[in-house]
């Protein structure tokens, strides 16, 4: 494709949703190209003959012209960015009346996975599937630009996007620099995934792994690039999200996962979503229309 640098996009549509319950879009094609993220629920992805869970936290990526189906399993609270890669002007145009149906026999071939040209450190492709940490709040600075239409708001969606573009192929490299050696750590990852709520100490995630805490330490910062303390705070986070839509007390939520005071508990969640436990409750479930 082009390089990080040479980009010009463009967003064309911007929402978050919130299905009531099963839905299917059918088989569709779009004129433009599409992320797909899921904050809380899931969904299943169709792209040609590859098929794709969609779970909360987790980001799809399908491209212009590449025949897809999409359909969300129960109620799933969702972002939906249209956009084109390359284009002079900034302006939205709206996918709506450029969007094609078709038959379930239209889904053949193989996904499309953009490469992008990242000097001096390589080439880097963009999965259909992907889990990049601080999405969040880029996309929804994405949606308030772009309901809200404020004089300028074209050239800002684009500001924004190349943020959230950047942040994407960023993390991509990190990620595929890491991947040999992230099997280190994996114990550790995977308990504190597995029980967030607990107050771990580096002391015992190195004994998982077989290291001395100072060691562990410092090979988890160069893995991962948080420290334990914080990669933890990331995961308490996403298991608050996923309790404050389904109706959790903040005085529960803060306790169960782990938080030594709901002061400490809605300061960090603000820090690392961009809003109040009660603000993101309430954006999460105001209904928006279905794109």
């Amino acid at each position: 494709m082009r390089t990080l640098d040479d980009l010009m996009p463009t967003v064309n549509f911007a929402s978050r949703a919130k299905t009531q319950g099963d839905t299917d879009w059918g088989v569709r094609i779009i004129p433009d190209c599409q992320f797909l993220y899921v904050v809380s629920g899931h969904a299943r992805l169709f792209v040609g003959q590859r098929q794709y869970l969609i779970h909360a936290g987790e980001c799809a990526y399908f491209d212009s012209e590449s025949p897809h189906w999409l359909f969300a399993e129960g109620i799933t609270d969702y972002f939906s960015v249209h956009f084109d890669w390359h284009q002079a002007s900034s302006v939205p145009v709206h996918p709506a009346h450029r969007i094609q149906l078709a038959d379930r026999e239209a889904l053949i071939g193989e996904p499309i996975n953009p490469v992008l040209e990242l000097p001096p450190y390589g080439e880097v492709t963009l999965p259909t599937l992907f889990t990049v940490s601080g999405l969040e709040r880029i996309l929804t600075r994405i949606v308030i630009e772009y309901e809200l239409e404020q004089p300028g708001f074209a050239l800002t969606l684009r500001g924004l996007l190349m943020q959230l573009l950047s942040l994407i192929f960023r993390q991509l490299l990190d990620k595929g620099a890491r991947l040999q050696a992230s099997s280190r750590i994996e114990p550790a990852i995977q308990a504190m995934q597995e029980h967030p709520g607990k107050n771990w100490a580096v002391s015992e995630l190195a004994s998982l792994c077989g290291y001395h805490p100072i060691h562990f330490a410092k090979l988890f910062k160069e893995e991962i690039g948080l420290l334990p303390k914080q990669y933890i705070i990331a995961e308490r986070i996403k298991g608050a999200k996923r309790a404050l839509l389904h109706g959790g007390k903040l005085e529960t939520i803060s306790e169960e996962l782990g938080f030594t005071s709901i002061h400490y508990f809605s300061h960090q969640f603000k820090r690392l979503t961009g809003l109040t436990p009660t603000e993101f409750r309430m954006y999460g479930h105001s209904p928006k229309p279905v794109e």
